[in-house]
């Protein structure tokens, strides 16, 4: 198989670090992009958009195309809804969503018929969790755009996907923005459920069977969705068949 050009963001750390070293393990040149990123990679904050375009442009021009693009930077933020500053809100869509689109209308430029994109969602964007609702909606958008772009660009041999894995052994829950002051309201309940969350860290997913899994799913799946995990697989069915308010009580005593 001939070498691709492979461009990953958020490649220093987790999910993004183990699909760069697949795919250059395979032979292909991968660029990497992130904000903390060492040479060969190269430095790049994806909510800057002229930024993202200046890079994207640099790396068409020196390659002449992009085969595949893996949107894959992104961030958490747990709190109570009611509470969480706008300021942390508006950053959670600009790094989740804003920034994965801009990146991949960017690689779109230089990509053809057999080109693939693939947007690192979670499966956060299956269904809410409370007092994680920012970043579940954060994910929901960028799984609805990764379906309209699968819908315009089929026809133009271009394939597009949203791939949600549940949890995985990383450093993405430690690095989480976590506001844990409920207030009169919501009391501990924010700060008892983040402790919940982070206390299932060796029950998680191990990192290099997630980016196998992904890293498979990049060269050949043809679905525009992808769940990684047999749990969320289940509950994702659960949430399709159960009536809504049944479903958010399980979840709500599951998660909370």
């Amino acid at each position: 198989m001939p070498a691709k050009l492979i461009v990953i963001t958020g490649c220093t750390s987790g999910i993004g670090k183990e699909l760069a070293r697949l795919y250059r393990e395979r032979g292909d040149t991968v660029i990497g992009l992130a904000r903390s990123a060492t040479a060969p990679d190269i430095s790049l904050d994806v909510t800057d958009a002229d930024a993202v375009k200046r890079v994207i442009d640099g790396i068409g021009a020196r390659y002449g195309h992009i085969d595949t693009v893996i949107a894959n930077a992104g961030g958490g933020l747990s709190g109570a809804t009611e509470l969480l500053p706008t300021e942390e809100l508006k950053k959670q869509i600009d790094l989740n969503f804003t920034g994965a689109v801009t990146t991949v209308q960017a690689a779109l430029k230089y990509m053809t018929n057999g080109g693939r994109v693939v947007f690192v969602s979670s499966a956060c964007a299956l269904f809410a969790l409370p007092y994680r609702a920012a970043y579940c909606a954060s994910k929901a958008a960028v799984n609805m755009i990764a379906y309209g772009m699968h819908m315009e660009l089929k026809t133009h041999g271009i394939r597009v996907s949203a791939v949600c894995p549940g949890d995985i052994k990383t450093g993405f829950t430690a690095n989480r923005v976590k506001i844990a002051d409920g207030g009169a309201r919501y009391g501990n309940s924010p700060k008892r459920c983040a402790q919940k969350i982070d206390s299932r860290e060796n029950k998680r997913m191990e990192l290099h069977v997630a980016a196998k899994k992904i890293f498979k799913c990049a060269q050949s799946c043809r679905k525009p969705l992808y769940i990684i995990g047999g749990k969320y697989k289940f509950l994702y069915f659960l949430q399709r068949v159960l009536p809504t308010k049944a479903f958010l009580s399980a979840t709500a005593k599951i998660f909370g």
